[in-house]
């Protein structure tokens, strides 16, 4: 497992450079753990230019799972919103690719956007992400607003031991205060439409109530009563932890090392449900 942090990134497309170093960081975050595969046509991050076009990808890279269990391919495409100076990112995922860009066998994600609502070409901002031959995760553009912010994680759905399952995998993003989505994919049977929001269970009581320990919460998947949490995605109080602190939960025993991802990514929920809660912070696994 491993992690990566940079906090030079611009929240645009208004340059070559600024493009390909976004993309590029991207690409690194998934570098850390899952296999680059061997799919023809692939973007070159170091020569690729900036989109000149409305909604354009400018190129793919594909990534799959290396962990001995059904693999698993992700489609990272980069390019821009209808505002060409916005940065974009379409994710597909599945269990085959033909080996030229394309998602087939079970398509476990259609093709999926995240992006930001705006172009920053003054500030600097906080990007960070974590990743292992089973997982990833990452979270884009979060120090300066929430129009820039935006987050993805993708896992192994698990057994009731907290234990990877060959059964379907567990996907989360979103941007900013609005926009977030949880969806568990099994490999076989009916795959859900996305759940609008994250589903957990949070106190509302003080730490001090506890003894000063956190009760943080775990990202819990709909796909039954009894399915399991994931781990890349925990989530806490707007007051428990600090912006970007660094966060170690004891789950069954096991410590794990999670990162706040600051105040512009909130309302986990999701505020078109009516419960927002724009008081819920996102922590994502930074190990």
């Amino acid at each position: 497992m491993s992690t990566t942090l940079d906090t030079t990134l611009y929240a645009s497309n208004s340059t070559d450079a600024m493009f390909r170093a976004w993309a590029s960081f991207i690409h690194s975050v998934f570098a850390l753990g899952l296999t680059n595969t061997a799919d023809t046509g692939q973007i070159n991050l170091a020569t690729v230019t900036k989109p000149s076009v409305a909604s354009a990808s400018q190129g793919y890279k594909m990534y799959r799972t290396n962990d001995g269990l059904t693999n698993v391919y992700i489609k990272c495409e980069f390019g821009c919103t209808s505002n060409v100076l916005y940065p974009s990112l379409w994710i597909t995922i599945g269990t085959g690719t033909d080996g030229a860009g394309t998602i087939n066998g079970t398509v476990l994600m259609a093709r999926t956007q995240l992006y930001t609502g705006a172009s920053d070409t003054t500030n600097q901002h906080l990007c960070f992400g974590s990743a292992a031959n089973n997982r990833v995760c990452f979270g884009m553009f979060l120090s300066v607003t929430s129009t820039t912010a935006f987050w993805f994680s993708l896992e192994r759905r698990k057994t009731s031991a907290l234990a990877d399952a060959d059964t379907g995998i567990i996907i989360d993003s979103g941007r900013g205060s609005a926009g977030h989505m949880s969806l568990c994919a099994p490999f076989t049977g009916v795959i859900p439409t996305p759940e609008t929001g994250l589903q957990f269970i949070l106190t509302t009581n003080n730490p001090g109530v506890y003894g000063n320990t956190i009760p943080e919460a775990l990202r819990i998947p709909c796909l039954g009563p009894s399915e399991p949490p994931g781990l890349n995605v925990a989530i806490c109080n707007v007051n428990d932890y600090g912006a970007f602190a660094e966060v170690t939960i004891n789950i069954n025993g096991v410590n794990r090392a999670y990162k706040h991802c600051g105040a512009n990514i909130n309302s986990l929920r999701g505020m078109s449900t009516g419960v927002g809660d724009a008081n819920t912070r996102l922590m994502l696994r930074y190990e």
